[in-house]
């Protein structure tokens, strides 16, 4: 089986790609220098020189503040970039897995299902929502949310006390998202863990770490609870 792992670089990305090495597979991890996904001719280029039988898509514009500074770069490769990938799946009848974001919700009607209706509050969030709706027109696809704190660890020394989220730790979302990657499932699936404040997700790895308020410049961007259910 051939799988090409885009955005093997990112926090998640790069975990992936070493799960997926222990795999029976021949995995591809094409860098941005090796094929930038907002370009459709270098997508399709590599998609018929290794020929996948699934594409695994986590690269994207993921840091939220600048997204709201950078709407169009954000787009590019949010939007833009993953529908090459669909347009080149449908072409060539490819699986395509896609990791999206609970930040496809804007947390005023929490708990979400698989099924809820998505509405997103910033740019990241909307243009991710974009790409999840674009892949819903390939057959075989599968759309992952797995909402998950960017290290092993709590590595910042604030953590936000009244915004609520289904986040686990990123090394604990991995194998779930690699099962589902080779599994039948079509349409989407949550990938969650206990729903809880992002203070106390913090304070189960960093003991002094400190509570506070989400900051006025994220009200508006960040939702403030957001619990997804497995269905």
């Amino acid at each position: 089986m051939n799988v090409v792992l885009f955005g093997s670089t990112g926090i998640l990305g790069s975990r992936l790609k070493t799960k997926l090495e222990e795999c029976n597979i021949n995995l591809h991890c094409p860098t941005r220098q090796d094929c930038d996904i907002t370009n459709y001719q270098e997508v399709s280029m590599l998609v018929d020189e290794i020929k996948p039988d699934i594409i695994l898509h986590s690269a994207g514009f993921v840091n939220t503040r600048e997204a709201e500074k950078k709407p169009d770069k954000c787009i590019d490769v949010n939007v833009m970039g993953t529908y090459n990938i669909i347009k080149k799946c449908r072409r060539n009848d490819i699986r395509l897995v896609y990791i999206s974001t609970e930040y496809v919700f804007d947390g005023t009607e929490s708990p979400y299902r698989t099924t809820s209706a998505i509405n997103p509050k910033g740019v990241y969030g909307i243009t991710k929502s974009c790409g999840e709706l674009l892949v819903k027109t390939l057959h075989n696809h599968l759309i992952i949310r797995a909402p998950f704190w960017r290290s092993e660890t709590f590595n910042v020394p604030k953590a936000f006390t009244n915004q609520y989220t289904t986040r686990r730790y990123v090394h604990e979302v991995v194998d779930d998202i690699v099962k589902y990657c080779f599994s039948d499932e079509i349409g989407i699936k949550h990938v969650v863990g206990k729903y809880q404040s992002l203070f106390d997700l913090a304070k189960q790895t960093t003991d002094d770490v400190e509570g506070v308020p989400i900051p006025d410049e994220y009200v508006g961007i960040l939702p403030e609870k957001i619990e997804l259910l497995e269905d």
